[in-house]
C-alpha cells in the first residue's frame, strides 16, 4: 500500500474514533426504520416479519467474502470507488477467485508544492505531473495462506475505498424492500440525512468543521451475509466560509 494510502486510513481512522466519542455525548439518532406492514414480500406466511438484514455501516462484503474459505463457488469482482469534487478519485478493483485475491488501487490527487520539490531534486525519485494532478495505481496479488498480507488486502479495500466513516454519524437508513443483485438477494436500504436536525448532526459538523452536511443515496445488504453488497452515497459538506465540498462513493459486487 501506498505511503499516500496508509496516511488516508490513518487520517479516518483518528476522524471515527473522534466521531465515536462525540455520538455517545449526543443524543441518541434516528434508527432505522421497521419495514412497512403492508410490504408483504417482507413478511413470512405466517404474518410474522423475518428479521431482516441490518446495515451496518463498516461490514462490507469483502470483507465477508474473503473470510468464508475456500469463498464464493464462483470467482468475485469488487469495485469500489471514491471521487471528490476537487477532482481527487480512489479506484479500487480486486478480483477474489479461491485462495487467491488480486487487487489495483489507482490513486488521483491535485500536485502539491512537495511533489514539485521532490520533482526538482537530482537525486529523488521523479512523482509524474499532468494537468495539475498526481495518478498512482498499484497491483498486488495476495495468497489465502499469508494471513497477514491476506488481512491486508481486504482491510486496505475496506477502509480505504468505502464509505465506512460515514456511518460512524449514524445517518437515518430506511428499509424499502429486497431486490437481486448479481444473484444475491439484498435488502436495499435508503439513506437520507437531510431531515435530520442539527443537533442530530452535531458530531458530524462539529468533526468536519462545517456549517452543515448530508449524506445521501443506498445501500444494499446481502440477505445471508448480512455485509453491504452494493452502494452508492453521496456526502455534501457546506463549509463555514460558504465552500461546498461533495464526495461520491460508490461499490459493488459482481460475479465473473
Amino acid at each position: 500500500m501506498s505511503l499516500n494510502s496508509r496516511a488516508f486510513l490513518g487520517r479516518s481512522m483518528t476522524f471515527a474514533i473522534v466521531l465515536w466519542s462525540l455520538t455517545a455525548t449526543a443524543c441518541n439518532f434516528s434508527s432505522p426504520k421497521k419495514i412497512p406492514e403492508k410490504d408483504a414480500s417482507m413478511q413470512s406466511s405466517t404474518g410474522t416479519k423475518p428479521m431482516e438484514p441490518q446495515l451496518v455501516g463498516g461490514r462490507y462484503c469483502v470483507e465477508t467474502m474473503t473470510q468464508n474459505p475456500p469463498g464464493p463457488a464462483t470467482p468475485i469482482h469488487f469495485s469500489y470507488k471514491e471521487n471528490q469534487s476537487d477532482g481527487s478519485s480512489k479506484d479500487f478493483e480486486a478480483d477474489l477467485s479461491g485462495d487467491t485475491f488480486d487487487r489495483t488501487i489507482h490513486e488521483r490527487r491535485p500536485a502539491t508544492d512537495f511533489d514539485r520539490q521532490l520533482n526538482a531534486e537530482p537525486n529523488m525519485p521523479h512523482t509524474p505531473i499532468q494537468d495539475g494532478f498526481v495518478e498512482k495505481t498499484h497491483s498486488n496479488h495476495y495468497a489465502r495462506a499469508d494471513k497477514s498480507a491476506w488481512n491486508e488486502a481486504w482491510g486496505g479495500m475496506e477502509q480505504g475505498g468505502t464509505p465506512w466513516s460515514l456511518f460512524v454519524l449514524k445517518p437515518t437508513a430506511t428499509p424499502v424492500g429486497f431486490e437481486n443483485i448479481s444473484g444475491f438477494e439484498a435488502l436495499k436500504y435508503v439513506v437520507d440525512t437531510t431531515h435530520q436536525s442539527q443537533l442530530e448532526k452535531y458530531p458530524g459538523t462539529m468533526g468536519w468543521g462545517v456549517k452543515d452536511y448530508n449524506i445521501t443515496g443506498s445501500a444494499w445488504v446481502s440477505k445471508d451475509g448480512g455485509c453491504i453488497l452494493q452502494y452508492a452515497i453521496d456526502l455534501e459538506k457546506d463549509g463555514k466560509d460558504g465552500k461546498v465540498d461533495k464526495s461520491h462513493y460508490e461499490g459493488g459486487v459482481t460475479r465473473k
